[in-house]
C-alpha cells in the first residue's frame, strides 16, 4: 500500500505570498525554458519541479485549445470503485469537494461533485468524466502527476501547470490491482484552494485504499468463480480454455492454443457471439470448433470452451488429384474449400465480392495455380480490352477479367467467347452493384464463389494482422479496437492501417494510440434485443453467403431494410 509522507512542507494551504511566487517562478521557466531556472531553486517540492520539467521538455500548451474527450467505458476500477464512492457521497454531500476517479491512461471515469459552485469549478476546467486528464494532456495535476510519480501528489492552486488550474487544490493517490501491483488508476479530491482542508491529502489516501479493497473482493469473487468453471470443464478429455474480461485459464492441452495475444481476439469474438453450443473461435494456432457455455452467473460474462479435435473430411473423387499447396487459396477455409473444388474440376470462376475484399489477388492466385501468367484487363478502363484478352484466351494464356460490373460492361457474347476458350479464365465481379442481366449471365457460365467482408470472417482478422506485420506487437488494447472496427473498406482497409500503425510503432509495440482516430473512439453497447437482431442478420448474411437478396428474403424483409440494418449494426 501507498503511504502518505508527513512534509510541513506538503500543507495544503498557501499564503498569498506563497501564491504569487509559485505562479512567478512557473511562468519564469515556462517562458524562459529549463535552463533560466536551475533545478531545486523553483521554492517548489521537488515532485512538482520534476512534473513541470517533464512538461516543458515535452512542450505540453499551458493552455490547450481543447482537451480530448472520449466516452469512458465500463471497467473494473470503476465498478470497485462505485460502492466506495457512493457511501462517502452521502457523507460529503454539503461538502464543496469532488471526487475523481481516472484510469491508468489519465482520463476520468467518475466524478462526483454534488455542491454547485464546485461543479461549476469543474466544469469549467473541463474535469468531467471522459476527459484526459494525463499530465501530457494538460501538465502538472492531481492525476496525471500521480500516474507519472507512481505516488500520492497534493497539487496547490499554482502548483498546477495549466494556469486555469490554479483556483483548484488537488490530493491524488495511485490505484493499483492488488494481486499484481499494476496501475489501474488515480483518486483525487479537488476543491477550490479557500476551501482546502488540512486532512484532505489522508483523505485521499484512505479511499484509495478503499477502492482497493473493493478490488481484492471482487477479484476474489471473480477468481473464485473462474476456477470453479475451469474445474468443471477440465474433468473432461481435451483441451479447455474458460475466459472472462480480464483472464484466461487453460488446461496442459489448451496451453498449445494460447498466446501472447489470444484473450484480446478471443473474448471480443465470445462477447458479441458467445452462446451455448458448438462454434468456431479464434485461438493463437488459428480458428478450431469448440463446445462454449456461457458460465452460469449473475455477475460479468464469462465462458468455459472445450476444443474440439479437427477431422479430415473423406477424401472426394475427383477427375485429377487436388495439387499439394503451401499456402491456401483464402483465409476463410470455407472459401478456400470452394475454390479448390472449382480449381479441381477446371471450371471458370467469378470471384465475387465488395470492394477491398481481395477479388483480384484471389482470382489471379487461383489462375497462378493453374499454371498461368494471367493477362490481367479491365473493361471499364480499357475500350480495346477485348481482341487481347481473346487472343491470350486462344492462345492458352490465362487471363483476369476485372470489374465486370462497371461501366462499360463486356458484352454477353464476349463472356462467352472468352469462357469457351482453351485458356484459364477467372472474372471479378460486385454482384451487388451488377443489374440483373449481368449478374444471371456471370452465374450462367461461371462457378461463382463469394468473398466475405472483413466484418463477416472476423475471426480471421489476427491471422490477417500476422501476415501483414510479422515483427510488430499489438497491445492488448490495440486488438479490442482491431476487432471492434466494421472494416468499411475491408481487406484493403485493413492492410493501410495495420502497415501505418506497425511504422508508427517502430518495431515496437503497437498500441491503441498508433491506431487511425476512428478507431480509438468507444463502441457503442448493444442492448439484449438488438443484439439478437444483430445476430440474426449476422447469420442471414453468413447462410447466404453474403448474398443480400436470398439474406433479406429468410429474414422477411426487404433489400433497403436489409441495407439500412447493415449499416446501423457495420455489417459490411
Amino acid at each position: 500500500m501507498s503511504t502518505v509522507a508527513h512534509d510541513p512542507s506538503r500543507v495544503p494551504v498557501l499564503s498569498s505570498r506563497q501564491h504569487r511566487q509559485v505562479r512567478r517562478t512557473r511562468e519564469a521557466l515556462v517562458g524562459g525554458g529549463l535552463l533560466d531556472v536551475p533545478p531545486g531553486s523553483a521554492g517548489v517540492p521537488s515532485v512538482i519541479e520534476q512534473s513541470w520539467r517533464r512538461c516543458v521538455g515535452e512542450q505540453v500548451p499551458v493552455a490547450p485549445a481543447r482537451i480530448d474527450f472520449r466516452e469512458p467505458e465500463p471497467s473494473p476500477l470503476r465498478r470497485a470503485a462505485e460502492p466506495v464512492l457512493d457511501r462517502l457521497r452521502r457523507s460529503l454531500s454539503d461538502v464543496a469537494v469532488a471526487m475523481v476517479l481516472s484510469d491508468a491512461s489519465g482520463r476520468i471515469v467518475a466524478r462526483y461533485a454534488d455542491v454547485r459552485r464546485q461543479r461549476r469549478l469543474m466544469d469549467r476546467a473541463s474535469a468531467a468524466e471522459g476527459f484526459d486528464y494525463s499530465e501530457a494532456s494538460i501538465g502538472t495535476n492531481g492525476l496525471g502527476t500521480v500516474l507519472v510519480e507512481r505516488r500520492p501528489v497534493l497539487v496547490r492552486g499554482p502548483e498546477h501547470y495549466n494556469a486555469e488550474l490554479e483556483s483548484l487544490t488537488c490530493a491524488g493517490t495511485p490505484v493499483v490491482e492488488p494481486y499484481t501491483g499494476r496501475l489501474l488508476g488515480c483518486f483525487s479530491l479537488a476543491c477550490a484552494t479557500r476551501d482546502v482542508h488540512p486532512i484532505m491529502t489522508a483523505l485521499a489516501d484512505d479511499i484509495g485504499r478503499q477502492i482497493e479493497a473493493g478490488l481484492l473482493d471482487q477479484a476474489g469473487d471473480r477468481r473464485r468463480r473462474l476456477v470453479d468453471a475451469y474445474l468443471a470443464v477440465d474433468r473432461a478429455d481435451g483441451p479447455s480454455l474458460v475466459v472472462d474480461e480480464e483472464t484466461v485459464l487453460a488446461n496442459r492441452s489448451g496451453l498449445v492454443h494460447v498466446g501472447p495475444d489470444l484473450h484480446a481476439v478471443l473474448w471480443a469474438h465470445l462477447r458479441e457471439h458467445g452462446r451455448s453450443g458448438r462454434m468456431p473461435v479464434p485461438l493463437s494456432d488459428g480458428v478450431h470448433d469448440a463446445l462454449v457455455e456461457p458460465v452460469p452467473d449473475g455477475g460479468r460474462p464469462a465462458f468455459r470452451l472445450r476444443v474440439l479435435p479437427r477431422h479430415d473430411d473423406e477424401p472426394r473423387a475427383l477427375p485429377r488429384p487436388a495439387p499439394v499447396v503451401e499456402k491456401a487459396l483464402h483465409h476463410d477455409p470455407r472459401v478456400a474449400e470452394q475454390l479448390e473444388e472449382a480449381l479441381a474440376y477446371g471450371e471458370p470462376v467469378a470471384v465475387a465480392g465488395p470492394g477491398g475484399t481481395g477479388k483480384a489477388r484471389t482470382a489471379s492466385a487461383l489462375l497462378r495455380r493453374r499454371g498461368a501468367d494471367p493477362l490481367v484487363v479491365d473493361p471499364a478502363l480499357d475500350p480495346e480490352w477485348f481482341p487481347t484478352a481473346r487472343a491470350a484466351a486462344e492462345a492458352g494464356r490465362g487471363v483476369l477479367v476485372r470489374r465486370v460490373h462497371e461501366h462499360p460492361q463486356p458484352t454477353i457474347g464476349q463472356l462467352q467467347a472468352l469462357l469457351s476458350a482453351s485458356g484459364a479464365v477467372a472474372l471479378t465481379v460486385d454482384l451487388d452493384a451488377a443489374d440483373d442481366a449481368l449478374a444471371g449471365t456471370v452465374r450462367r457460365l461461371t462457378t461463382t464463389v463469394r468473398l466475405p467482408t472483413l466484418a463477416q470472417s472476423r475471426e480471421h482478422l489476427p491471422a490477417l494482422v500476422r501476415e501483414i506485420a510479422p515483427a510488430s506487437r499489438f497491445s492488448p488494447d490495440a486488438w479490442e479496437r482491431l476487432l471492434a472496427w466494421h472494416w468499411p473498406g475491408n481487406l484493403g482497409e485493413l492492410h493501410t492501417t495495420v502497415v501505418a500503425a506497425a511504422r508508427r510503432a517502430s518495431g515496437g509495440l503497437v498500441e491503441s494510440d498508433d491506431l487511425p482516430e476512428d478507431l480509438r473512439g468507444p463502441r457503442r453497447p448493444m442492448g439484449l434485443m438488438e443484439s439478437a437482431e444483430r445476430d440474426a442478420v449476422a447469420e442471414a448474411l453468413r447462410t447466404s453467403g453474403g448474398n443480400r437478396t436470398v439474406a433479406a428474403r429468410s429474414l422477411g424483409i426487404g433489400r433497403n431494410t436489409l441495407y439500412r440494418k447493415m449499416r446501423e449494426f457495420d455489417l459490411h
